[in-house]
């Protein structure tokens, strides 16, 4: 397994444990933004067609007391999610990542300018697309979650921290 940079896995491994925000019980689609299983909830997955490539982002709260290691995931018909980092230098070129830890009681965002998800090469996904796929969290094992595809460019969930 290539070794992630010292800056990025130090900036990584910051998850706090979830506080409490804003709760929008008002959304009528709020279980599309929420996947859960045994001790992990994953909210606002996400997409952005960019380069070629379909980079996913998501919140991912391990709210169990183990830890659970993210290895990458699959869309539904088979094409493979793999995990990538941004480097933290001028250049900002994407690292191939085998696993990322993460603690019990803590979350994490996959995020532009962090840890996301690819799937490569883009299909014909554009915005206001949606697509099923799962991420793989061991020992716990798939996680189903519901993707929405939005502009080329955007940086940020139109619901970025609200918490479900």
């Amino acid at each position: 397994m290539r070794r992630l940079p010292l800056a990025l896995a130090t900036l990584a491994c910051l998850s706090l444990p979830a506080a409490a925000q804003e709760n929008h019980d008002n959304h009528d689609d709020q279980d599309d933004h929420l996947a859960e299983a045994d001790g992990v909830r994953i909210l606002h997955a996400w997409a952005v067609p960019e380069d070629g490539a379909v980079r996913i982002y998501m919140e991912i709260e391990n709210t169990g007391d183990r830890t659970l290691t993210l290895t990458g995931g699959e869309t539904h018909d088979g094409a493979a999610l793999a995990l990538m980092a941004t480097e933290l230098q001028a250049e900002g070129g994407a690292v191939p990542l085998g696993e990322f830890p993460i603690k019990a009681g803590t979350e994490i965002d996959l995020d532009p300018g962090g840890l996301y998800l690819v799937l490569n090469p883009a299909s014909d996904l554009a915005e206001g697309d949606r697509f099923a796929a799962h991420v793989d969290l061991e020992p716990l094992g798939e996680v189903e979650i519901e993707v929405d595809v939005l502009a080329p460019g955007t940086r940020q969930h139109p619901h970025a921290g609200h918490r479900h």
